[in-house]
C-alpha cells in the first residue's frame, strides 16, 4: 500500500505543474496580443506621419515658401515604450515613414502619396538655434513637440522630422 505522504507530494507537485504550463501558456497569448497591438499602432502612427507630411508638403508648395513646419499629433510613448520615426527614400523616387519600437525589430512603413517632383529626405542633422528646432531624417520620441518640416534649396524640396529644443 503506497504511503500517503508520497501521493499527496507526487499531487501537489501536478497541481504545481499543471499552473505552470497554465502560466506560461497565458503569458504567450499576452504576448502575442500585445505584439498585435503594437503593430498596429506603429501603422497608425505611420500613417499619420505620412499624411500630415504630404499635408505639409502642400501647404509649402503652395506658399512657395523657404521653411515650414507643422506639428506632428503622435503619441509620446508606446505602452511607456519610445520609438523612432524614420523617412526614407526608395529606389525608386518614393519616400517613406518607418516607425519601430526601440526596443523591437518589427516596424511599420508607409508610403508618402506624392505626385512627380524634386521632393528629397534631408539626409543629415541639423540645429536652428532661431527657431529652436533640431531636425533630420530621423526622430526619436518621446521628445518636447515632434515636427515634420519642408525647406527649399534652389529648386528642391527637402522633408525632415524634428523636435523643439526650448519650451516654445
Amino acid at each position: 500500500m503506497p504511503s500517503p505522504v508520497f501521493s499527496h507530494i507526487w499531487g501537489t507537485l501536478g497541481l504545481i505543474s499543471i499552473m505552470m504550463v497554465i502560466s506560461l501558456y497565458a503569458t504567450g497569448v499576452l504576448g502575442i496580443i500585445s505584439a498585435q497591438i503594437h503593430e498596429v499602432e506603429l501603422s497608425e502612427i505611420a500613417e499619420s506621419v505620412a499624411r500630415e507630411a504630404v499635408e505639409l508638403i502642400s501647404i509649402h508648395t503652395l506658399g512657395e515658401g523657404g521653411f515650414t513646419y507643422m506639428e506632428l499629433n503622435v503619441p509620446q510613448t508606446i505602452d511607456d515604450e519610445g520609438y523612432v520615426i524614420e523617412l526614407a527614400e526608395t529606389s525608386d523616387g518614393h519616400i517613406i515613414v518607418k516607425v519601430r519600437l526601440m526596443s523591437e525589430v518589427r516596424e511599420s512603413i508607409a508610403e508618402l502619396n506624392l505626385g512627380s517632383g524634386p521632393i528629397r529626405v534631408f539626409n543629415g542633422s541639423a540645429v536652428d538655434l532661431e527657431r529652436g528646432i533640431q531636425y533630420g531624417y530621423r526622430l526619436e520620441l518621446p521628445c518636447k513637440k515632434p515636427i515634420v518640416l519642408m525647406m527649399r534649396n534652389g529648386d528642391t524640396y527637402f522633408i525632415a522630422l524634428g523636435k523643439s529644443l526650448g519650451g516654445r
